[in-house]
């Protein structure tokens, strides 16, 4: 029998309308002005006799690395646990709220909205307490299976406008990865207990136009596998550096209602077409009919112990100059005085996106330069978890899809999700030849130097070959 146990559990982390909503630096708006979706946190506790994995997965955008280190030594005490063995994974919904009031993700602490901050943090902390407990109350004897699907519903974001300059915007002619990768855990009567859909593009179909908090279209994926399995489906945002949505930058919420539909019934159809119970067919009879009709019958197979693994492995990617943190620290501090400042009743829409984009820019380039000043490389932390053949590897990055794609394809497991957004965020790794592309993810949002993702591919990749073992 399998002695791998399964429990789950779901909270609400919705919060208040009116909260800040301040995640796009075109925006014009400050406040959250309606609730498009409801926000989930879904906590998943897989154990055997030796070891525990904790998967919370949260309809979020970002957490910074010491924010998230705060939630998983939560997490992990909740569930008795060590941290280590916590995987936050978040969704990357870029129409939630912050959690950070003064950072390179957008927050501020001077701008309408963010003084309900403090108090919805303390709620979603209780609220992913809560979710712990849930899983932790009746787990259920598990077998685990995974397989691959495909959506065509991502594109290439990486665009070259008629400037010439690169654009974050739909590239058709792109290089993708429309890979889905399925999880399917069943009691031991191949009743869902839950699934895992991972899959990589970026949820920007809601962009700065939309006013309402969203968890984009991994908020509908979720809800559709679910519907069609009877089980909670927890999402795992993949290598979406350069991906995004067919149809994105929008204000239109019914978008990411077809996009999440289109993703979450792949997923489905892929979760139902996998079996967890050993099997083995045999030929039991002939009736006869109008035609002599074959029976076969389903016996249960020898049980295969499921292997759970969980570990980490640290790769040191190089990074480079971004000049001087205490001049960059100053044109941040200026330009966010600028942005809270602007009189938004006599400024024009323009004026108001203009001052909050180049806020944001300076924000991060600040970011940066604090955290690479002096430093060659920088130290991150890949998390592994292994459930029978299928391995997660987590990492607090937005690598590009061609890097999730090469470490699938190296893989000595016969299914991997390498994925983003995990454990916290440092930053942007592109691969080589995007940088003299330019644009946003090579010129902003990296601390990374060009040969990064040639050093991560290799860590990842290394880092399956010990869970293999």
């Amino acid at each position: 029998m399998s002695k791998l146990r399964v429990g789950v559990g779901r909270t609400d982390i919705t919060p208040p309308v009116g909260i800040a909503h301040v995640n796009w630096g075109a925006r014009v708006h400050d406040r959250a002005e309606g609730i498009d979706m409801e926000l989930w946190a879904t906590a998943m506790i897989v154990s055997d006799e030796n070891t525990t994995a904790v998967i919370v997965d949260v309809d979020f955008g970002n957490f910074q690395m010491d924010e998230a280190d705060e939630l998983r030594r939560l997490i992990g005490d909740t569930a008795g646990v060590p941290p280590e063995a916590v995987r936050l994974a978040f969704t990357h919904t870029h129409a939630g709220p912050p959690w950070s009031l003064s950072s390179s993700f957008g927050g501020t602490g001077g701008l309408p909205g963010a003084e309900l901050v403090p108090a919805y943090q303390d709620y979603v902390r209780a609220q992913l307490v809560s979710a712990v407990r849930q899983a932790m109350m009746a787990p259920k004897q598990a077998r685990v299976a995974g397989g691959y699907g495909k959506s065509d519903v991502t594109v290439n974001r990486r665009f070259k406008g008629p400037s010439g300059a690169m654009l974050v915007a739909e590239n058709r002619g792109g290089y993708v990865d429309d890979t889905v990768t399925v999880v399917r855990i069943d009691d031991m009567d191949e009743t869902p207990i839950a699934s895992i859909v991972g899959f990589g593009t970026h949820p920007i179909t809601l962009a700065h136009q939309n006013r309402l908090i969203s968890p984009d279209y991994p908020g509908t994926v979720k809800r559709v596998v679910q519907q069609l399995t009877g089980a909670p489906c927890l999402f795992l945002q993949g290598c979406a550096g350069d991906q995004m949505p067919e149809q994105g930058l929008t204000g239109d919420v019914q978008i990411p209602r077809r996009i999440g539909t289109r993703l979450g019934s792949e997923a489905a159809r892929v979760l139902m077409g996998l079996r967890t119970r050993p099997i083995v067919r045999r030929f039991e009879a002939v009736v006869e009919s109008g035609a002599p009709l074959g029976l076969w019958a389903e016996d249960t197979g020898p049980e295969v112990e499921t292997k759970l693994i969980v570990t980490t492995r640290t790769a040191k990617l190089p990074v480079r100059n971004y000049g001087s943190a205490a001049d960059a620290t100053a044109e941040a501090e200026r330009l966010a005085k600028a942005m809270v400042s602007i009189d938004k009743t006599k400024a024009s829409k323009q004026e108001i996106s203009d001052t909050n984009a180049k806020s944001k820019r300076a924000a991060m380039n600040a970011h940066w330069a604090k955290l690479t000043q002096g430093q060659t490389h920088m130290s991150v932390d890949l998390h592994g978890i292994r459930l029978g053949n299928v391995a997660l590897i987590g990492s607090p990055l937005e690598p590009f899809s061609k890097i999730g794609a090469r470490v699938r394809e190296a893989s000595p497991l016969p299914v991997v999700q390498f994925a983003g957004y995990s454990n916290g965020w440092q930053g942007y790794v592109p691969v080589a030849d995007a940088y003299s592309e330019g644009g946003y993810e090579t010129e902003w949002a990296t601390p990374y130097a060009p040969t990064a993702a040639e050093v991560l591919e290799k860590e990842a990749i290394a880092l399956l070959k010990t869970m293999a073992a």
